[in-house]
């Protein structure tokens, strides 16, 4: 499957291209955007891969080529396709290594056109594109999910099945006791009762799995009161690759992995699960991604970039909404931007959050105006 994006400040000329892709079966449209600042908010933060990114050369915020370069900059593997009105663009979009360039109004041919073109770039073909990616999937940032080497998603008879799942794995095929699984995912209940719970749950979660085509994946051995451990081969685990991006970030210092990292991240690690024994490996994953934010934002202004350092500062910000030295650099950075009401306003809600706290005291909006790269340094 392709997956497309498309941006386009006009909605009826974005409106036509979605439907004209929606007829190509190998496609898939991931996103559209009439507004260029939000499909780079969309490209730092979205996990999955975006193949191709259909984009309008003339933008009131920001030009096609500009978008292009910054999109190839979180990207690197994604492939260009230029709309336009002006022909006299063609020559700078193929300087940007752009696969195709349509003129408006655009056209299926065009389309057909530029489909074919990614395809003999990539070699994928439409054999290899719909291709299974073979091996157990999971995903862990966001909600726990398994899919199949067909890419299908195992569904649970029960929530507590998922749950048993998703800990095990946590566990990394290491034995873990009954007495523990009991406490962990039915604390408090009946002991009889729980056990018989457990029973159940690991026969139905057994039955899900077989279901799926996946027998023989869950060991049992009975001594020192009986253990439960997962064996299985993954061909991709979200969690895996986070943080194999992470130690190439930390070697190299390359902003490419810390983005890379980000997008894995998502919202983090089994968020919306409500599993209570997930918030140790929570908050440790937290601080890597919190070094992470850190990292691009101060790379992005040494770089005069502040437009893309102001979503990682962002979230940066908001996961610790008490502190007054990251709400100083959100201000410092609106104040780079030229922002200064927004910046102005900001620190007003901040300082009434902060009226009780130590760190209020450590910034003054002044001394912020006056030197706002000092934040940074």
């Amino acid at each position: 499957m392709i997956r497309i994006i498309a941006v386009d400040d006009e909605q009826p000329a974005l409106r036509r291209v979605e439907k004209l892709l929606e007829q190509f079966p190998q496609v898939h449209v991931a996103g559209l955007f009439d507004k260029s600042t939000a499909c780079l908010e969309y490209m730092l933060t979205e996990p999955d891969r975006i193949d191709l990114a259909l984009v309008d050369m003339e933008m009131p915020a920001m030009h096609g080529l500009e978008l292009a370069r910054r999109l190839r900059e979180c990207r690197p593997e994604i492939h260009i396709a230029f709309l336009t009105a002006y022909e006299e663009f063609a020559k700078d979009a193929f300087d940007v290594e752009a696969i195709d360039f349509l003129l408006k109004p655009i056209l299926q041919n065009d389309l057909d056109r530029t489909i074919r073109r990614f395809v003999k770039r990539t070699g994928s073909g439409d054999e290899a594109a719909d291709q299974p990616v073979r091996g157990i999937a999971v995903q862990r940032f966001g909600p726990f999910n398994v899919l199949t080497e067909n890419g299908d998603m195992i569904r649970f008879r029960n929530s507590k099945s998922k749950e048993l799942l998703a800990y095990l794995h946590h566990h990394r095929g290491k034995p873990v006791s009954k007495a523990q699984i009991i406490e962990v995912i039915w604390h408090g209940q009946d002991e009889q009762r729980t056990q018989a719970n457990l029973y159940t749950t690991i026969y139905q979660l057994r039955k899900d799995l077989e279901a799926w085509g996946l027998s023989d994946l869950i060991s049992q051995t009975k001594t020192a009161g009986g253990s439960y451990s997962l064996h299985w081969r993954t061909s991709f685990a979200d969690v895996d690759s986070y943080e194999e991006e992470m130690r190439l970030f930390k070697r190299k210092s390359s902003l490419t992995h810390a983005l890379k990292a980000v997008q894995l991240y998502g919202e983090g690690y089994l968020s919306g699960s409500g599993y209570v024994w997930a918030t140790p490996r929570q908050a440790e994953l937290e601080l890597g991604y919190l070094e992470l934010l850190e990292a691009i934002v101060h790379v992005y202004v040494r770089q005069q970039r502040y437009d893309m350092a102001l979503n990682p500062m962002r979230k940066w910000a908001e996961l610790n909404p008490l502190s007054g030295r990251l709400h100083a650099k959100m201000i410092s950075l609106l104040l780079l931007m030229n922002r200064e009401d927004d910046a102005r306003s900001y620190y007003e809600i901040v300082r009434d959050l902060l009226d009780q706290d130590e760190e209020a005291s450590e910034f003054d909006f002044r001394r912020l105006a006056s030197e706002p790269l000092r934040q940074f340094n």
